[in-house]
């Protein structure tokens, strides 16, 4: 089969069905979307038929008569689009699949048949999803493609420009690193974001949990401990969330050592995982509770856009202070400095030092890093455990921080104990 198609009558004669297919397709969009309109149309299905052998052809003898072939057939079709216009009706897509079904000859003769297939299969569904994309149009704004041009500047235009060579030796990470780190939470929270607005869009406070610890389990437990406020008969709904967030930083954590640091991802896996677990668990002890004694009614949470630039420069210069800051104590004091630090990095934002310890150049082992992760996580337990207490409505804030202050020192117990004695 692999022979007949890559011979020459066998390219000419899958060049024909294609082009055949894709005119029939083009009439089925015609009739489906535009039936009943005033309007004119260029070209049958032969019409797309004939447009692809042409092009084939033409190729086959001469690329230049290629070309000249193509500047006819532009010609050709700005007669038609004079004529649109005056019926005010007019419209490029029709040309741009009669260019494509013409440039068919030329990928069947140049390309693999994967290449020209998929440029069929490409054509088929953009015009079957007509109805879908002007109502995802609808739904997208404007911010939301800056935000997307954003995540493509950090990613695509900065990251690659970034030497991968350290350049001072107070600094441990190279530049490229530093920022590879960046894309990465930025990418991780605008992933969380998007899935919130559009995929799970009103599905409650427990949703907006998940997604919030996915970017920042402590801006999280902040902004639902303020909610619980205002609905003071869901404790166990708001205790169940605050629970989750956190849960999901112990995921997001380890995910994050897997990405850059797989020896110290595969000795954290039980203990954040497992951790990660069991706050899922209490959580959903509590949300079972709620189901049972509390109200039958949901609390919605906006959706925050998380990717900003001036966020994105803040947490890179925060974590080459962290890494600079590391690099010192770890110099000067050695790994029992490393776990005080832990500590008192754990009432910060802990992502900073948990990317400069996976990506920098110390002289701690991969037990050691393990250990100041999970210490810095249980330290910022009791940070979250205070801010439920302080901001929360009465109930829910002492039972999220009861379960946050025994899950800190857990956690903390096992990291000073366990992964770094």
């Amino acid at each position: 089969m692999e022979v007949v198609v890559e011979s020459l009558w066998g390219q000419l004669i899958v060049t024909l069905v294609l082009g055949f297919l894709t005119g029939l397709e083009l009439r089925t969009y015609l009739n489906t979307f535009h039936q009943g309109k005033d309007e004119i149309f260029f070209g049958t299905v032969r019409t797309f038929s004939f447009t692809a052998v042409s092009g084939f052809v033409l190729y086959l003898i001469d690329f230049w008569m290629f070309v000249v072939g193509f500047a006819g057939l532009t010609g050709l079709f700005l007669l038609f689009y004079a004529q649109a216009l005056k019926r005010e009706s007019g419209s490029v897509l029709l040309y741009w699949v009669w260019l494509l079904v013409y440039a068919y000859g030329a990928l069947a003769l140049t390309q693999p048949l994967w290449v020209l297939a998929l440029i069929f299969v490409m054509i088929v569904l953009v015009l079957n999803a007509k109805d879908s994309i002007k109502q995802f149009v609808n739904k997208v704004s404007g911010e939301e493609l800056t935000t997307l041009a954003k995540l493509i500047l950090l990613s695509g235009i900065i990251l690659p420009l970034l030497p991968r060579e350290i350049l001072h030796p107070m600094l441990p990470v190279s530049p490229f690193k530093i920022w590879l780190a960046v894309v990465v939470v930025s990418t991780m929270s605008y992933l969380g974001y998007i899935a919130q607005r559009y995929l799970f869009k009103e599905q409650g406070i427990l949703i907006t949990s998940i997604f919030g610890g996915i970017y920042s389990s402590t801006a999280t437990t902040v902004v639902l401990a303020k909610k619980s406020q205002d609905v003071p008969r869901l404790s166990y709904q708001m205790t169940a969330a605050i629970l989750i967030a956190t849960a999901l930083m112990y995921f997001r954590l380890w995910a994050i050592a897997a990405v850059f640091f797989w020896e110290v991802a595969m000795i954290l896996w039980p203990y954040l995982l497992g951790f990660g677990l069991l706050t899922a668990v209490i959580a959903v002890v509590y949300i079972q509770i709620e189901k049972r004694f509390g109200e039958k009614k949901q609390v919605f949470t906006p959706a925050g856009n998380p990717l900003e630039l001036k966020v994105a420069f803040v947490f890179a210069f925060m974590f080459i202070v962290m890494a600079v800051v590391t690099q010192l104590v770890n110099e000067y004091f050695g790994d029992s400095g490393l776990r005080y630090l832990s500590i008192i990095v754990g009432f910060t934002d802990i992502d900073p030092f948990v990317l400069s310890l996976l990506n920098g150049n110390y002289q701690a082992d991969a037990m050691t890093v393990a250990g100041a992760i999970v210490i810095a996580a249980g330290s910022n337990n009791f940070l979250k455990a205070l801010y439920a207490y302080i901001l929360g409505e009465p109930l829910a804030g002492k039972y999220s921080a009861f379960w946050l202050s025994v899950l800190g020192g857990a956690t903390m117990f096992t990291g000073w104990f366990v992964l770094v004695a």
